[in-house]
């Protein structure tokens, strides 16, 4: 709730001007929280890949897509363990994509949000792929590809914007 409230508070300031510094922190905090969410589901996908059956591949897949598709979402599957927020990273993309659409002065990194929006994507039909297998090599490939695509979401904050991901991001708006 607490982050739902803080993602409230940054949209509020955007529609208040002379609120830059207010705004610019509550964009990191955001950004942050969705770093967070993302760390705890390439640790799942891991879990997944190296699972010993496909009965546990699956359930770890399982949680990873939980935590990316959030509560709401129709994937969601609430017999497997919510280790998230319960948001989604799926909804962390919307929101903050419609913060840089309204946003121009961010615009020179949105080349980096279009990488993190396409790799959460793919990621997410690698997991809802990979539950629908019956033979655990493919679980844990399809998996794997997700873990892989996650990775590339996370980035480093050294990156260039046109390769980088979350935390590339993060390392262009604390500058």
């Amino acid at each position: 709730m607490k982050k739902l409230w803080l993602l409230g508070m940054l949209v509020l300031t955007l529609v208040y001007p002379g609120q830059a510094q207010n705004q610019h922190s509550e964009l990191v905090t955001t950004l942050e929280v969705f770093l967070s969410q993302l760390e705890l589901t390439i640790q799942q996908a891991s879990l997944s890949v190296f699972s010993p059956n496909l009965n546990e591949a699956k359930k770890q897949a399982n949680t990873a897509l939980n935590i990316a598709v959030g509560q709401t979402d129709a994937s969601f599957d609430s017999t497997v363990p919510n280790l998230g927020d319960g948001v989604g990273l799926t909804t962390y993309v919307r929101r903050l994509g419609r913060i840089f659409e309204s946003n121009p002065e961010l615009e020179p990194y949105k080349i980096t949000w279009d990488n993190i929006r396409f790799f959460v994507s793919m990621a997410t039909d690698q997991l809802k792929a990979a539950l629908h297998q019956n033979n655990l090599d493919n679980a844990r490939r399809l998996t794997r590809i997700a873990q892989g695509l996650l990775l590339a979401a996370r980035g480093a904050p050294g990156d260039l914007p046109s390769e980088g991901g979350i935390r590339t991001l993060l390392g262009l708006v604390h500058d």
